[in-house]
């Protein structure tokens, strides 16, 4: 039998490698990049194997918001599968297996309170980093360089990013974790001295959303204090007059102290006044909901398939939106686009699962139980509030942005939806269903498992994949050459490899002392671009390569034809047309001259 110290050290190391994992998640191009979102989702995966083993349960689930959550993701994960664009749509196939691992793992392993806040302070203390961060970014401290020389490269902005790189998505964290500091603050049974510690935390998490000059974090914010303001007082009244005038008084003035001192803060930033006086959604964003709108129209049940939006953001967007289209700022159309009504109705089936769980836990863990006599702070209420309040800032935040398109912010709402699905239960109480706990149990193995092989699986070609990314910029063509190989050897599905590879072999058939081997150069560049083109059909990045290819050696005819499917996939935008306008200068010069249009056959 396995000594207790060694179940608690486990125990302790699994949580300590799951924040690590969190906070790994939040910072600069560990945000969307697969490579660190791989490593990040092992940690995950090892976290949940360890919790499994070492730590026990003692309360149950919801069994209806398990099914739930099973129905919506399996299908998310299905049509991320047979996505068009397969390796396109890995982003959302890894982050939804990882956030059931950890789903699963909150509401059968980590079901105590004490666990469940000690990870949100663990959380809560990272994000004063993020804020003393945007503090130096917003011009208002020292450079921060010499501490983390990483962060040479980070901008200088009004809006403050933190260790992010969108002050949206910052925004989109700090307001989640400030309504639990909030509500651990006012309802949890900690000592005073603590509740100090963590009315402290609440308002730099809300400083900095000020800072973000997010207006959907302001909405948000906003929404999520009206919530727990509302529900908070359906507490107190239950309590008694005298309950609802001794508590209710001190947080209205406190609530009033906040306001007055975050609107004192934007009235003195004109950049953050500007943001708020204009706090409805601009043209751009229009632009790009119209385009997901157009795109779901294609494929109105099952949608057009995961990652899709890339490319058919490009084939529906307007002439004003010339930057790239990747992701709808939407999260409800960017779901209904790229999964269609199947995907909607099963989010709205997940959503409402978890919505009346959490409305059945608030009001038998306060209403209820302050009717009948009992202590008002309890540290289950107190998540309880600040899960309701949580998901009620990202019901507002997702409307505008795609926060849960961010893995780090992604993974946050798993955990929460977890403490939905289950509150936990008092000291003593027993399991009501100790066979589904072993069930779940073993399912989060199973996950667990599943997410640590494909990560060990699928890094080597990631790693050496942005290897040779990084030596293309470097202009380092033979390195990467070299690297994109070592990263085909391990990854075949990933069609940047290929780009990369078409893009270093071009370099060296640029070069003047290798007049006599570019034909080979051109020749390998050219069945490369065709390699990534086949792996994602829908893109017209990799056609307009092969064209500007076609019209170096003079082969005019293949590069209209290439030029076609590229003005096809994205017909409006300019980079495009003009790179065409110089196609037919091009061709129309050379044919004058007499260009040899068969000195290159490339290999299929």
């Amino acid at each position: 039998m396995t000594s207790p110290w060694v179940l608690r050290l486990g125990g302790f190391l699994s949580v300590l490698v799951l924040v690590g994992s969190l906070v790994f998640l939040q910072v600069l191009n560990a945000q969307k990049d697969l490579l660190f979102c791989f490593v990040a989702y092992a940690g995950v995966a090892i976290a949940a194997l360890l919790a499994t083993v070492t730590m026990r349960s003692s309360s149950s689930f919801d069994l209806l918001c398990v099914c739930a959550s099973a129905v919506f993701f399996g299908y998310i994960m299905i049509r991320a599968l047979t996505s068009p664009a397969p390796y396109i749509a890995r982003p959302d196939l890894y982050s939804v297996l990882a956030g059931l691992t950890l789903y699963g793992l909150t509401l059968s392993v980590l079901t105590g309170s004490a666990v469940r806040i000690a990870l949100i302070v663990s959380l809560l203390g990272f994000a004063v980093v993020h804020v003393l961060v945007s503090v130096v970014q917003a011009g208002l401290g020292e450079n921060y360089n010499m501490i983390i020389p990483s962060l040479g490269a980070a901008r200088s902005d009004p809006r403050a990013t933190g260790l992010y790189v969108n002050p949206n998505h910052l925004a989109g964290l700090l307001e989640v974790l400030g309504i639990f500091a909030l509500s651990i603050t006012c309802w949890s049974r900690w000592p005073s001295w603590a509740k100090v510690f963590l009315a402290y935390l609440a308002g730099i998490c809300y400083f900095g959303v000020v800072l973000t000059g997010s207006r959907a974090g302001y909405l948000s914010v906003v929404a999520s204090l009206l919530i727990f303001a509302v529900l908070s007082l359906l507490v107190l009244r239950s309590g008694g007059t005298a309950l609802l005038l001794r508590f209710g008084g001190s947080g209205l003035i406190l609530l009033t102290t906040a306001l007055i001192a975050a609107g004192l803060t934007i009235h003195h930033s004109a950049p953050l006044r500007e943001r708020v006086q204009n706090i409805v959604p601009d043209e751009g964003r229009l632009d790009l909901w119209r385009a997901a709108i157009e795109q779901w129209k294609l494929q109105p049940v099952t949608g057009t398939g995961s990652g899709t939006y890339l490319f058919y953001g490009r084939q529906f967007r307007s002439e004003q939106m010339q930057l790239d289209p990747v992701d709808v700022h939407n999260d409800y159309l960017h779901l209904l686009c790229e999964y269609g009504l199947i995907g909607a109705a099963g989010f709205l089936l997940f959503f409402c699962a978890h919505l009346y769980r959490g409305w059945q836990t608030f009001m038998r863990l306060g209403p209820r139980r302050l009717a009948a006599g009992s202590y008002p702070l309890s540290d289950r209420l107190a998540l309880n509030i600040g899960a309701l309040c949580a998901i009620g800032a990202y019901v507002v935040h997702s409307a505008v942005d795609y926060n849960l398109h961010i893995p780090a912010n992604a993974l946050l709402f798993a955990f929460i939806f977890g403490i939905v699905a289950n509150p936990g239960m008092a000291p003593g109480s027993e399991i009501s269903r100790p066979t589904s706990t072993r069930i779940s149990r073993f399912a989060v193995v199973v996950l667990g498992t599943v997410l640590l092989l494909q990560c060990a699986r699928l890094l080597p070609g990631e790693f050496y994949g942005e290897r040779a990314r990084t030596a293309l910029e470097d202009e380092d063509p033979s390195s990467a050459i070299s690297l994109a190989r070592k990263a085909l050897a391990h990854e075949e599905q990933n069609p940047n490899i290929f780009f990369y590879l078409g893009r270093a072999l071009l370099a060296l058939g640029n070069e003047k002392d290798r007049a006599a081997e570019r034909p080979s150069y051109y020749d390998g560049a050219l069945a490369a671009f065709q390699k990534a083109r086949r792996l994602v059909p829908l893109d017209g990045t990799y056609p307009l390569e092969m064209a500007f290819a076609y019209d170096q050696i003079g082969r005019f005819a293949e590069a209209e034809s290439m030029y076609d499917i590229a003005r096809a996939r994205d017909p409006r935008s300019i980079a495009i047309a003009q790179l065409y306008q110089a196609h037919l200068e091009s061709r129309k010069n050379g044919e004058q001259k007499g260009v040899d249009k068969t000195a290159i056959t490339p290999r299929d």
